[in-house]
C-alpha cells in the first residue's frame, strides 16, 4: 500500500502543479485575452472566483485522497497521504526555485 500511496500522491501533486501552471498562464496573458478588466466590477469578481475555484481544485487534488482514507477508517494512511502530498509539493517547489535561481529565468 505504501508504494501505491507514494505514487498516487505524486500523481495528484503533479496534477495540482499542472493546474497551477495553467492558471498562471491565464493570469499572465489575462489582459491580452480579456482586455482591461480593472475598470469595472467584473475584473475583481472574476479574479476572486478563480482564486476560490483554484483553492477547491488544488485542495481536492492534494488532500482529497487523504480525507477519503481518513473517513474510511484508514487514519494512518490518510495522514501519510497528506504528508506525502505536502512533501511532493515542497520538493517540486524547491526544484523549480532552484532552476529559477540557477538559470536566472
Amino acid at each position: 500500500m505504501r508504494n501505491n500511496l507514494v505514487f498516487t500522491t505524486l500523481r495528484n501533486t503533479i496534477g495540482a502543479i499542472v493546474y497551477i501552471f495553467l492558471v498562471s498562464q491565464i493570469m499572465n496573458s489575462g489582459q491580452e485575452l480579456f482586455g482591461n478588466l480593472g475598470n469595472n466590477f467584473l475584473g475583481p469578481f472574476a479574479l476572486l472566483l478563480l482564486f476560490v475555484l483554484s483553492a477547491a481544485v488544488v485542495g481536492g487534488l492534494l488532500f482529497g485522497q487523504a480525507i477519503y482514507l481518513f473517513i474510511e477508517g484508514k487514519k494512518k494512511d490518510g495522514i501519510k497521504s497528506a504528508i506525502y502530498s505536502i512533501g511532493w509539493l515542497f520538493l517540486i517547489t524547491t526544484i523549480i526555485f532552484f532552476v529559477l535561481l540557477l538559470f536566472k529565468i
